[in-house]
């Protein structure tokens, strides 16, 4: 039994032989969990649902998105982010890692903060492929405008790359000392052979510059990470799709806090392709869950992400996925002081997940979460 004061606020979690018996107690079929965490979302994408096909792979995938982005009014894309946070919210989300390349979202965020609700933490994304000389303007002009922005809405706000791949050295070096970074990481089969001079990423990557990519001397992308980065940044690696037990073991080795982010929907929205959860599981790595956006995904929902993780993770208990969602991506965003888990002093939400086969402990195929405070 959790017993909430009139605010939220959690004032104790108890055991009750006699639950049925106590006044002013709610009784709801499922479990009851707190606010989840949606550790990597792009919310200001959400315009984009239903526009871009299936299964086409990274490279057309990032065509699309760059190309068609002004299709969609600014006031269409502001109303569209307004709308699938509230989704989110009622859903039973408490807190969104969320990627920023303009301040489309902004309001969405600002309203939310006004109104109590979704706590963001946001990440003003920066990526390309200028020269040493260059580097630092144009880090500057990318990010600037977006810390600003931020500041006078009261958002929290830290600068991120995108990637190991699309960030010239020094670019990328620019950020290694931001106080949380959130970075795409080894999210496409195209990315396996880019250090091996090969596929859609490299030659892509290569024409944006004009030129050879300044970092191919690292060898590969986990050996870039421990290469450019302090071993004490506090660090959020997104997809893990194509990483190998070594690339795991380097960074884990390494880093002393990294989260890595699953978004299994959105990997098989793109490239029909699965993220290494059961890996991640047996090395007890911390782990949290994301959605990606409405450009590679159908819905911001952490449901359908659960149901998809249970149904290709059999082995994977279901307290381990609900852990993810909640705690995981609450601590990975540094939240964790306030959601995350039901704990006196906290204000996580309570969200029902229905839908629960407790005989098997296993999430049927109507599973879903309601928020109920």
């Amino acid at each position: 039994m959790v017993r909430f004061a009139a605010d939220g606020t959690v004032e104790g979690v108890e055991q009750c032989e006699r639950i049925d018996s106590l006044p002013q107690t709610e009784y709801h079929n499922g479990i009851l969990i707190p606010g989840m965490t949606n550790a990597h979302c792009h919310l200001e994408l959400s315009f984009f649902k239903g526009a871009i096909p299936q299964h086409a792979g990274m490279v057309k995938f990032i065509d699309h998105v760059v190309s068609k982005r002004n299709d969609y009014s600014h006031e269409v894309q502001v109303a569209r982010a307004v709308e699938e946070d509230l989704s989110m919210w009622r859903e039973g989300i408490q807190a969104v890692g969320d990627i920023s390349n303009d301040a489309t979202s902004f309001p969405a965020k600002a309203k939310a903060l006004r109104e109590g609700r979704t706590r963001y933490h946001t990440f003003a994304e920066f990526f390309g492929m200028p020269a040493d000389g260059e580097a630092e303007a144009f880090y500057h002009r990318a990010v600037d405008p977006l810390l600003a922005a931020a500041a006078a809405d009261g958002l929290e706000i830290t600068p991120t790359q995108h990637s190991t791949y699309f960030m010239s050295d020094k670019l990328f070096r620019l950020g290694a000392d931001s106080p949380l970074m959130s970075i795409h990481f080894m999210e496409t089969p195209a990315e396996v052979d880019f250090f091996d001079r090969r596929g859609g990423i490299y030659e892509m990557v290569k024409a944006s510059a004009g030129r050879e990519p300044d970092f191919l001397a690292y060898g590969g992308h986990a050996e870039r990470l421990v290469g450019s980065l302090p071993k004490g940044a506090h660090l959020i690696l997104i997809h893990n799709t194509q990483m190998r037990r070594r690339d795991m073991e380097l960074i884990l080795n390494y880093f002393e806090d990294v989260t890595f982010v699953l978004c299994p929907r959105s990997n098989y929205y793109i490239d029909a392709d699965f993220p290494p959860a059961q890996m991640l599981y047996e090395a007890g790595a911390r782990v949290a869950l994301g959605t990606d956006s409405l450009s590679s995904n159908t819905s911001l929902s952490l449901a359908e992400e659960l149901k998809w993780l249970s149904a290709h993770n059999p082995s994977i208990p279901l307290e381990t996925l609900l852990q993810w969602a909640t705690l995981g991506g609450a601590r990975a965003l540094r939240f964790d002081d306030e959601i995350g888990s039901f704990e006196p002093g906290k204000r996580p939400g309570a969200v029902l997940l229905s839908g629960v086969d407790f005989s098997s402990m296993t999430l049927a195929s109507d599973a879903r979460t309601l928020r109920l405070f």
